[in-house]
C-alpha cells in the first residue's frame, strides 16, 4: 500500500465515526444509503423542506433545508430515534450550548425543537463551502491531501483558534477537531473563512465521563485514548495533528487499526512535519509549535487556545508573512507585555509600505515642530527676547547633543551597564530629544542616529567573520536598527523579525531591561573598544564571573582565544620569532623567515605607568597563580599586557596557565612571544620546544631542545634522547 492510499485508509474509514466528510455543501454527491426523509419532502411538524442530504456524524443525520415562507436556507441536523434519554440529553445540551457561544468561527444555531415522532432537531446555519479535508483533497488532485502554504496555514488556524478559545470559555470541549470539522466558506471580501462545525462528540466539561472517549482516532489526545477526563487542552491536541496534516499534507500515525493508532498516540514521538513536507516550505518553527501542541502530557502542550494563536502570531511575525487574516485582533493574554509585542507586531504588518509610514511619521513630526516654532516666534514679539529663547534652545541642545555622546562613548547606545541599570542611555536622550519643543531638535537627532547607527553597524562588521563574533555582531546591528530602523545590511544580518524589533526599542525606550538581558550584552562595551587589551581584558574579566549565558560564554571564549593569539589572526610572522634567535639565518625552526615583527620600545609602556606598578602587578598575578586562583592571575598577567606588551614575566605566566589547561596552541604562542624578547634565554626555548611537543611538531621540538641545550639546559639533553628514540621507531 502505497504512503497516500495508507494516509487516506488510516484518516478515513474504520478510525473515523462519520462514514462521509462532516456537513459540507454542494460538493457531496448521495450516499448510497438513503435517509428516510427525501429531497422536496418536508420535515414533519416545521416549514422546512429537505433539499439535499449532507453527511452524518456520530449521533445524526444532517440536510441542506428551504424554509418554505422565507425561502431562507438551513443546514438541519436530526438526531438518530434512541430510547436513551442520556444521549437525548446530550443532543439538547450540544444545540444549548453552541447557541449561547455565539462566536463567528462556530456554526451558528438557530432553532431547537423535539418533532412529532420523538426525533431532535436544531437548525443552523449553512456554510457555503466544503470541509477543509475536501479543501485539501481538491488542492491535491490525485496525490492525497495537499500540503498547505505557510501564509494560508497560519491564516486558517487563527481562525480555529479563535472558535476553539469561545467554544472553551463557555466550558464546551469540542473532542473531534479535524479537518472533516473546519468548514472553509468565503467572506463578503472574498477571504477563506473557518467555521467549525460537528459537535455531536462533544460534551460539557461536567459531561458524562462516557464522552471523554469520543473522537476520531486518527486524531484523538492521549488520555481520550485512554479514557480518562479530557478537557480543552484535548482539543489543542486535536488541532495539533490536524495542523500536521495541514502542514505536510499526512498524518503523522499512519494505522488501519485502531488500538495501533491509539498506543501510538499515547507512546509514540512523532517525526517533525517538516520531514514529510516539501523542501524548505516548512521552518524549525512550525515543527516546534505542532509538536508542542501534540505533547504526550497535558501540561506540556500550550494551556489555552488564546495561548497557541499567540505562539502562531509570533511564528508569522518572525518569518514576515502576511495573511488576509492579519487584521483579526491578537488574543487577549494576562501577560500585558506580551499583549502589546503582538498588537504592536500586527499592526507593522497590516501596513502595506512600511517605509511611507514611517516617513510618513518624519513628515508629521517635523510639521508639529515647525508649528510649535511658528506659534512660539508668533508669540515672542521682540528680537531681544527671540534672540534669548534662541540662545537657551541652543545651550539645551548642546547639552542633550553631549549626554547622549557621552553615553554612546561608554558604549551605552541602547543598554545600559549591569553595574548601573539605570544609567542613561544614547538612544533615551535622542527620545528626550526630539520630545522637546525646540528648533532644529529634528534635524540634529537625526543627524546622531545616522552617527550611532553608523559606528554600530561598523563594530557589526568588525566581528561579522571573526571566530565566536557573530552573536555579537547581530547584537550591535540589532542596536543599529534602533537607531536607523531601514538600516539594509543591519536588517539583513540582524536578523529580528518585526515584533522583535519593536519590542526592543520599546524597551529600550523605557529602560525595560531584565537583568539577564544586560548580562548577555555586558561583553560589547569591550568589543567596541579599539585597543585588542581593553577588549581581551574585558571579555576576561566576563568570563571570569561565570554568569554568562552559555552560548555567550561560548562566543566570549572563542574571541579570547583569538585576542591572546594575534598570530593566528593574520600577522605577517605567524610563528611570533622574527629575528628571536639573534643571527642572520634565513631559516626559524628550519623554515623560511618571513620577515622581522616590529616590535615597540620601552618607551612605549601604556599611559606611563611605571616599572613599579607592572612589576606589582605581576608579582600579584604569580602569587594568585602559585595559590591556585588562575583564573585571577590570568586577568593578572592581561591587566600587566595592557600595562607593558612586551612583559617576559606575564608572556610565561599565560603560558604556563594554557599549558595546565592542556590548551597547548595558546602556550606555545604566549612562550615564542616571550622568546622575541629574550632569545638568548634557554628556559624559553624549553617552553616554546615543550609546547611543540604537545602539539606534535616535532622539527620545531627538536630545533627549540637544540637552542636550549646550547644555553645549559640539562633537561634539553634529555628530550633529544626521547625525540631520537621516537624518530628510529
Amino acid at each position: 500500500m502505497s504512503e497516500v492510499s495508507a494516509n487516506e485508509h488510516t484518516a478515513r474509514t474504520n478510525t473515523r465515526p462519520d462514514s462521509r466528510a462532516g456537513p459540507v455543501t454542494g460538493d457531496d454527491a448521495y450516499s448510497e444509503r438513503r435517509p428516510k426523509l427525501v429531497p422536496g419532502s418536508v420535515i414533519p411538524g416545521t416549514r422546512l423542506e429537505i433539499v439535499r442530504w449532507l453527511g452524518e456524524g456520530g449521533m445524526g443525520v444532517v440536510f441542506e433545508v428551504r424554509h418554505l415562507d422565507i425561502e431562507r436556507r438551513y443546514a438541519a441536523k436530526l438526531l438518530y430515534y434512541s430510547e436513551s434519554v442520556a444521549r437525548m440529553r446530550r443532543f439538547r445540551e450540544e444545540a444549548r450550548t453552541i447557541s449561547q457561544i455565539g462566536s463567528p468561527w462556530i456554526v451558528e444555531i438557530f432553532d431547537y425543537k423535539e418533532l412529532p415522532d420523538g426525533r431532535l432537531m436544531y437548525l443552523m446555519e449553512l456554510v457555503e463551502g466544503s470541509s477543509l479535508y475536501v479543501v485539501q483533497r481538491g488542492r491535491a488532485g490525485e496525490r492525497g491531501t495537499a500540503a498547505c502554504e505557510p501564509a494560508r496555514l497560519i491564516g486558517i488556524a487563527r481562525q480555529v483558534c479563535k472558535g476553539l478559545a469561545h467554544a472553551h470559555e463557555v466550558g464546551f470541549v469540542h473532542r473531534d477537531v479535524k479537518p472533516e470539522n473546519i468548514m472553509i466558506g468565503r467572506d463578503a471580501d472574498g477571504r477563506e473563512q473557518v467555521k467549525i462545525v460537528d459537535f455531536g462528540l462533544a460534551a460539557l466539561l461536567e459531561g458524562p465521563k462516557d464522552a471523554n472517549r469520543g473522537g476520531t482516532p486518527a486524531y484523538m489526545s492521549p488520555e481520550q485514548c485512554k479514557g480518562q477526563d479530557a478537557d480543552a487542552r484535548a482539543d489543542i491536541y486535536s488541532f495539533g495533528v490536524t495542523l500536521y496534516e495541514l502542514a505536510c499534507g499526512r498524518l503523522p500515525f499512519l494505522h488501519d487499526d485502531e488500538r495501533r493508532l491509539r498506543e501510538d498516540h499515547v507512546r509514540t514521538q512523532p517525526e517533525p512535519p517538516s520531514t514529510f513536507a516539501p523542501p524548505g516550505q516548512l521552518t524549525p518553527g512550525f515543527d516546534t509549535l505542532i509538536l508542542r501542541c501534540m505533547a504526550k502530557r497535558p501540561a506540556d502542550r500550550y494551556s489555552s487556545a488564546a495561548e497557541l494563536e499567540a505562539a502562531i502570531i509570533e511564528l508569522q511575525l518572525n518569518l514576515g508573512l502576511r495573511t488576509p487574516w492579519d487584521k483579526l485582533p491578537a488574543p487577549e493574554l494576562e501577560d500585558g507585555r506580551r499583549q502589546r509585542r503582538l498588537d504592536e507586531g500586527l499592526a507593522e504588518l497590516r501596513s502595506d509600505d512600511l517605509r511611507v509610514q514611517r516617513r510618513r511619521f518624519l513628515v508629521g513630526a517635523g510639521l508639529v515642530v515647525f508649528v510649535g516654532i511658528g506659534a512660539a516666534v508668533g508669540w515672542v514679539a521682540n528680537a531681544d527676547s527671540r534672540a534669548e529663547v534662541i540662545a537657551a534652545d541652543q545651550r539645551e541642545l548642546d547639552a542633550l547633543r553631549e549626554r547622549a555622546r557621552s553615553a554612546a562613548a561608554h558604549a551605552r547606545w541602547v543598554y545600559p551597564t549591569t553595574d548601573d541599570p539605570q544609567a542613561e542611555t544614547a538612544y533615551r536622550v535622542l527620545l528626550e530629544f526630539e520630545a522637546r519643543d525646540i528648533p532644529d531638535a529634528i534635524r540634529v537627532s537625526a543627524a546622531l542616529r545616522e552617527e550611532f547607527a553608523g559606528t554600530l553597524v561598523g563594530l557589526g562588521d568588525t566581528y561579522w567573520d571573526r571566530a565566536g563574533g557573530r552573536g555579537f555582531a547581530r547584537e550591535f546591528y540589532a542596536q543599529a536598527l534602533v537607531f536607523a530602523p531601514d538600516h539594509q545590511r543591519a536588517g539583513r544580518r540582524a536578523g529580528l523579525s518585526l515584533v522583535a524589533l519593536l519590542d526592543l526599542r520599546t524597551r529600550a525606550a523605557a529602560g525595560d531591561f531584565d537583568s539577564y538581558e544586560l548580562v548577555a550584552v555586558a561583553p560589547l562595551a569591550s568589543l567596541a573598544s579599539d585597543d585588542p587589551q581593553v577588549q581581551l581584558e574585558g571579555l576576561l574579566m566576563a568570563d571570569e564571573e561565570g554568569v554568562l549565558p552559555a552560548r555567550v560564554a561560548v562566543d566570549v571564549e572563542r574571541l579570547i582565544e583569538e585576542l591572546e593569539d594575534p598570530a593566528s589572526a593574520g600577522s605577517t610572522d605567524p610563528d611570533g620569532l622574527g629575528e628571536a634567535l639573534g643571527d642572520d639565518s634565513s631559516e626559524i625552526d628550519g623554515r623560511p623567515r618571513r620577515g622581522p615583527i616590529k616590535m615597540g620600545t620601552d618607551t612605549e609602556v601604556r599611559s606611563g605607568r611605571t616599572r613599579a606598578e607592572i612589576s606589582a602587578t605581576v608579582r600579584a598575578a604569580e602569587a594568585a597563580y602559585n595559590a591556585g586562583h588562575d583564573k585571577k592571575a590570568e586577568r593578572l598577567f592581561h591587566r600587566a599586557l595592557g600595562l607593558d606588551r612586551r612583559s617576559v614575566s606575564a608572556l610565561v605566566g599565560l603560558h604556563n596557565i594554557k599549558f595546565d589547561r592542556g590548551q597547548y596552541r595558546q602556550a606555545l604562542s604566549y612562550a615564542k612571544r616571550a622568546l622575541v624578547q629574550r632569545p638568548k634565554r634557554g628556559d624559553l626555548h624549553m617552553l616554546v620546544a615543550d609546547s611543540c611537543m604537545k602539539v606534535l611538531d616535532y622539527e620545531c621540538a627538536r630545533t627549540h631542545y637544540e637552542h636550549a641545550s646550547e644555553r645549559g639546559q640539562s633537561r634539553a639533553k634529555q628530550r633529544l634522547r626521547m625525540l631520537d628514540e621516537r624518530a628510529e621507531k
